[in-house]
């Protein structure tokens, strides 16, 4: 089946282009312009080498500006030359969605032919859209033409481009693979008519298109992706229980074990006042090969972890939700819809019980055909989650 690819704007546009257009290279002189100093903007979790910034995360990005649309932008992606899954990087203009294209392993300058404006200037955002174990991203800087300048923005945050002074306009997702978007992009019917089952390939996920990035977008607040495909909360998709979200969370890259410590932004981190962890689906998968998960242990372990999130964002509101991938009839007799709301539940009532009402319950509707890449949730399901979740958040949490 052929994937069709869409893009969130104001209005939706629909994008025919999926591969990056190449522009013939003139001999007017190029100057190179490296990210550093306030000629850029990076959103997620990243790290500054000497010539570089770095990043992995799904929706991470970098944001500058310039006076000319004859951009090209240095950037090497860490991705094994024998993986066929490539990075994919999201390219923004202006706030609009123009085109993406994938990173080729290794370091390569890459044309992004921007389209004309009106004002004759031009912000570009590149919005990693898939996850941490396709590698990292690696940007230097870019290249204009010698007469040409960049812009400069001031330390503040910013929306995609634009300025908010708000405090709160960060919500962080710590999620798994749902929260990635992986093989969202993909509408595929059920058996007999379909074959969900098609194995993970990245050119389908889209993490600006997930229900997370999606729900940002409609509350106007920048999202912040600490998530990765099949991570749980006490065991994973696997039932390894070492290498959980909660273990592996301090990280900037997720993938990497010796990877430098996220220790926050002091400009930015001050303003995430929301946090939504969808975890659990991977713990309860294991019940359909018999594994059965300890429903005490699931809650003690997020509970936890719960606790240390409260610790590190003490002005932060929590929302603790679970993904519609789950049901009560696979596998047969589990009930496995029923336990991990039960257990959600259970660790809300644990901080209520100690006076803290920061923590809320939220439960998608459970999902239904078209699916995406094994069995995860389409563009449609992501719409909806997003429609679902941004209401919760406008009517109960905001308005507490």
């Amino acid at each position: 089946m052929k994937s069709v690819y869409y893009f969130l704007s104001i209005p939706v546009i629909v994008l025919l282009c999926t591969a990056m257009a190449y522009r013939y290279c003139s001999s007017e002189e190029k100057k190179f312009i490296m990210f550093s100093g306030r000629n850029h903007y990076v959103y997620g979790r990243y790290e500054y080498k000497d010539d570089y910034v770095s990043f992995s995360n799904s929706g991470s990005s970098i944001t500058f500006g310039t006076s000319t649309p004859d951009v090209s932008v240095l950037i090497e992606s860490l991705s094994e030359p024998t993986n066929p899954n490539l990075n994919w990087l999201l390219v923004l203009v202006n706030d609009s969605c123009h085109t993406k294209f994938s990173l080729k392993p290794g370091k390569h300058s890459y044309a992004l032919d921007l389209p004309s404006t009106k004002s004759n200037t031009w912000t570009i955002t590149l919005v990693k859209i898939t996850e941490s174990h396709i590698g990292r991203v690696n940007c230097y800087g870019f290249e204009i033409p010698e007469k040409e300048s960049g812009m400069e923005f001031r330390p503040m945050v910013t929306y995609w481009g634009k300025e908010y002074y708000d405090k709160n306009t960060i919500i962080q997702f710590i999620g798994n693979s749902i929260t990635c978007g992986y093989g969202n992009m993909l509408s595929i019917a059920p058996p007999p008519n379909g074959t969900p089952l098609t194995g993970f390939h990245s050119e389908n996920e889209n993490a600006y298109m997930s229900y997370a990035m999606q729900t940002a977008r409609n509350l106007r607040a920048i999202p912040m992706l600490v998530s990765f495909s099949g991570k749980g909360m006490y065991r994973n998709f696997d039932s390894d229980t070492n290498e959980t979200m909660p273990k592996i969370y301090d990280r900037i890259h997720l993938q990497d074990s010796v990877s430098a410590i996220w220790e926050g932004d002091p400009v930015r981190e001050t303003a995430t006042s929301l946090i939504v962890i969808n975890l659990g689906t991977n713990d309860y998968f294991g019940e359909s090969r018999n594994e059965h998960l300890n429903d005490a242990v699931f809650v003690k372990t997020y509970i936890k972890f719960v606790s240390k999130i409260i610790n590190l964002y003490p002005d932060s509101k929590i929302i603790c939700v679970n993904g519609p991938m789950l049901n009560n009839n696979f596998p047969a007799g589990k009930k496995c819809w029923t336990r991990i709301q039960a257990s959600i539940i259970k660790v809300q009532e644990h901080f209520y019980a100690m006076g803290d009402k920061r923590v809320y319950t939220f439960f998608f509707t459970p999902q239904s055909a078209p699916y995406g890449e094994d069995y995860h949730p389409s563009l449609a399901t992501h719409t909806k989650m997003a429609e679902e979740l941004t209401t919760f958040i406008r009517t109960v949490v905001y308005k507490k």
